[in-house]
């Protein structure tokens, strides 16, 4: 039987081993405590900074898409009423085909054909020589609204609608920065000949810089056509590109350069702001944005031919 004396020493070791298991879940609950709040610093931190790049990386990718992937904006025009008294100097080129000539091609083929290297020769000149390539819109908006084009400003084009263009010509001024604007016959596009244009490849130079206009359906002269048959092909022309380029088509080259006034009076109701021509000469005029100048650029133009041109 123990003695009031050893009651009370047990009750007191008791006490003392439940008092230390105490101290002891303090200790573990306090390390444990230590080493969650170093390892969540350390997992805030890293959290912190995938937060901080989720949020940097996308602000900067859309802003990369915007810049390389986003179309530009086409809106549809309109001619003023009354047309403006107003004359720019814009010397506007004509190129057809940019190709290696061939013994084999026919006299007018071949006449029509500018060499790979005479191109990039001519638009290295230019580069050179302080031309600014300007596009349909920005010498729209020069004629009819008085804006300001940049110095020496030409205007480069393309008839027809031949794929070499794409091919030869496209990279050349894509290279140089240089817009461009084809004009193209809308029933030989995806017709199976192989000189011209598919029309994933029209969107291809499209997408590359150079601006698409109309050169009618079938190439047909609009002088020679009733008013309804000349309706017809500057119509369907510009709706077919439309639809498949998805936005105003509205700039038009007279096939074979055949123009009169009653024709720039159709192809105005038609829709278009401006056509131009195969009449020499560099000064346009806000009075007759359908009948623009253009200087023909042939196989024997060459790069002294050019300047003669533009210094003539």
């Amino acid at each position: 039987m123990l003695t009031q004396d050893a009651r009370l020493q047990r009750r007191l070791e008791h006490r003392r081993r439940a008092r230390r298991r105490k101290l002891g879940l303090i200790a573990l609950l306090v390390a444990a405590l230590g080493l969650g709040l170093f390892f969540g610093l350390r997992g805030g931190g890293t959290a912190s900074s995938a937060r901080v790049e989720r949020h940097t990386t996308p602000a900067r990718t859309p802003a990369v898409r915007t810049v390389t992937r986003r179309a530009p904006t086409i809106t549809r025009l309109s001619l003023p009423g009354t047309l403006p008294w107003r004359t720019l100097s814009v010397p506007i080129l004509m190129y057809h085909r940019i190709d290696v000539l061939k013994p084999t091609l026919p006299a007018i083929t071949r006449s029509l054909t500018v060499t790979p290297k005479d191109f990039a020769a001519q638009m290295r000149w230019l580069r050179g020589h302080g031309y600014h390539a300007v596009t349909q819109s920005q010498l729209f908006a020069a004629l009819e609204k008085g804006k300001k084009l940049p110095t020496k400003p030409v205007m480069i084009t393309f008839d027809d609608g031949y794929r070499d263009v794409l091919r030869n010509a496209a990279p050349r001024l894509k290279r140089l920065g240089m817009p461009a604007t084809a004009y193209v016959i809308t029933s030989r596009i995806s017709n199976g000949d192989v000189s011209f244009l598919t029309w994933a490849q029209l969107h291809a130079l499209e997408q590359s810089g150079v601006e698409i206009g109309s050169h009618t359906v079938h190439h047909a002269e609009l002088t020679s056509l009733s008013d309804p048959a000349a309706l017809q092909e500057l119509i369907q022309s510009r709706s077919s590109l439309e639809q498949h380029l998805g936005h105003p088509v509205q700039w038009f080259a007279y096939p074979a350069g055949k123009f009169d006034a009653h024709s720039e009076e159709l192809v105005r109701q038609a829709g278009y702001v401006l056509a131009v021509t195969t009449q020499p000469g560099a000064v346009q005029s806000g009075r007759a944005p359908l009948a623009l100048h253009r200087y023909e650029v042939l196989d024997t133009t060459g790069v002294q031919g050019l300047a003669s041109m533009l210094h003539g």
